[in-house]
């Protein structure tokens, strides 16, 4: 399994994060309909339990293995996380993460509106939609280890059928204003906002969440590539295929131009943001420069046309050209929102794409500056530059602060044990170096930036993606001074010969000095370093 170019020491880190992922399997139980009538050799519960925590879930029976963000401290799945999960463990036993994601879609599990259940605490809670992206992932992975390259078509096709039903449910029930802007409450990145998303906005009105109209656009994006592979094999979905080209087409346009004056692209900050709305129709856009920002960079995915993979079979340009044409035949307005052609790049793909180049460029700007986003070991959640100048946002008389936070949260916002206000987080920072990478395959050398930013450096996104990833893994590798970054200042651990080798997968990282914060003793999505080893800035699985 370990790619044979990886040092003792990687290969040493890759075992352990894979075996820290074995280690959190742990068999799950809950019945809900049984848990809300109680134990019939008990007392009976009160009857306010019917109409308590997860009542709405009555179809759930979890009694299956399932992999743990970790099975001490956290003994459930979180959905968002076990996507991570299931990924990272593709790579020794692609059975077993199919597997997981076909549960998460199957009837015991699934709600019969079509949403994935969150985790146990509140299954309506809504996670960023990355379920399309794994299983897409995992058929992937698994084509690329096969003898003939070809992967499971059953399994992509079975989950195909029920991530349909899923993507109903976000365009269906998340659109609060019914203008194609979604939301969906804090999205997994807890304290990552001036307020706490899943509470009524002390301003009043309705916040409009960028990142979750962003995570709609991602999901239909890869449920599009998915549907394309299919139909390579089985030809039947280009009704599914133009169906979701125009979803796709229609939500770009709406973070690119807004909606009846609502727009969520801040061209003062050069980010995407969130905005405030009230009844009368006014909006207040904040301009927040933070992880959740980049999420509509990430909704992407590039078709090749021609080149090496009109030889392996991934050759799907023809079909996705002719569906976008047609798509544009009836809704010309969207000309701008559907996909740059190859003549956009290197002439050697198409690219569909919520971010135009000239705004790549401006995030990337604050994304790759050393004094914002981009840290000595990945990308940060929060700009530093609310370091000593938090962000204010002022309604009324009524005023909020953001501050960067490289550490521990320092407010009890969700419990206070997580911090999305300046740590660095694989998993994003996992599909940022991907979508570099696949950037890079459209636009090849016809695309540079500053890197970093002010360096007067450009270099191309390929570049920018293997540096991303080498800064990502140096948090575990031994370096030149013989330390491990995710030790921190720990001497015991970094000297010790019994404890030096034994490397801990963290919840988080520091966004200064990248030594491990949050759960200790969990693997959990971080292990999502293991891929990151073995692929490094290539992590664009296709092609």
């Amino acid at each position: 399994v370990q790619e044979h170019h990886l040092s003792d020491d990687a290969k040493l880190v890759q075992r352990q994060a894979l075996a820290g992922l074995l280690w959190c399997k742990q068999f799950y139980n809950y019945h809900v309909y049984r848990w809300l009538e109680g134990d019939p050799t008990g007392p009976p519960p009160p009857p306010e339990r019917w109409h308590g925590r997860n009542d709405e879930w009555t179809h759930i029976v979890n009694e299956d293995v399932l992999l743990m963000p970790d099975a001490w401290e956290y003994p459930w799945y979180a959905a968002w996380d076990l996507a991570f999960h299931a990924v990272t463990i593709a790579m020794i036993d692609p059975a077993f993460a199919k597997g997981q994601c076909l549960l998460m879609l199957s009837s015991l599990y699934q709600h019969p509106h079509g949403e994935i259940p969150a985790y146990e605490w509140d299954f309506s809670n809504a996670n960023p939609p990355v379920l399309a992206w794994a299983v897409w992932q995992i058929y992937l992975l698994d084509a690329a280890s096969s003898a003939d390259g070809q992967g499971d078509l059953g399994f992509l096709a079975t989950a195909y059928r029920q991530l349909l039903t899923y993507l109903s449910s976000w365009l269906n029930t998340k659109d609060p204003l019914g203008k194609d802007l979604y939301a969906g409450g804090f999205l997994g990145m807890d304290n990552i906002g001036i307020f706490n998303r899943d509470e009524t906005l002390p301003t009043g009105g309705q916040l409009v969440q960028s990142d979750g109209t962003a995570w709609v656009a991602h999901l239909v994006i890869q449920m599009a590539e998915i549907a394309l592979e299919l139909n390579r094999h089985a030809p039947g979905y280009p009704q599914d295929i133009e169906k979701m080209l125009l979803d796709f087409a229609i939500v770009t346009d709406s973070l690119e131009h807004g909606r009846d004056g609502v727009s969520l692209w801040n061209h003062e900050v050069g980010f995407y943001c969130d905005a405030i709305v009230q009844a009368d129709g006014s909006q207040s856009q904040l301009g927040v420069i933070s992880m959740q920002a980049i999420i509509p960079m990430l909704a992407c995915a590039v078709i090749p046309i021609s080149g090496q993979h009109m030889a392996n079979g991934l050759q799907l340009g023809p079909e996705a050209i002719k569906l976008r044409e047609r798509v544009l035949a009836h809704h010309p307005e969207l000309s701008g929102s559907i996909a740059l052609t190859p003549e956009h790049g290197d002439g050697t793909a198409m690219l569909f794409t919520v971010v135009p180049p000239g705004r790549l460029r401006r995030i990337l700007e604050h994304v790759l500056n050393p004094i914002e986003m981009l840290s000595e070991h990945g990308v940060r959640s929060l700009s530093a530059v609310y370091r000593d100048d938090p962000y204010t946002f002022t309604v009324g008389d009524q005023t909020f602060t953001l501050p960067y936070w490289p550490a521990e949260s320092r407010n009890r916002m969700f419990g206070g044990n997580s911090n999305w206000r300046g740590p660095i987080w694989f998993p994003i920072n996992v599909m940022i170096v991907q979508t570099l990478a696949a950037y890079d395959a459209f636009f090849g050398d016809t695309f540079a930036i500053e890197y970093p930013s002010d360096s007067g450096q450009e270099v191309s996104l390929a570049h920018v993606a293997a540096d991303l990833a080498e800064r990502l893994t140096s948090i575990f590798l031994r370096g030149e001074d013989g330390q491990r970054v995710v030790f921190g200042d720990n001497d015991y651990f970094q000297n010790d010969p019994h404890w030096r080798d034994l490397v801990p997968f963290y919840e988080y990282f520091d966004g200064d000095d990248g030594h491990g914060l949050g759960a200790s003793h969990q693997t959990g999505w971080t292990a999502t370093v293991a891929i990151m080893l073995q692929l490094g800035g290539s992590l664009r699985l296709r092609g």
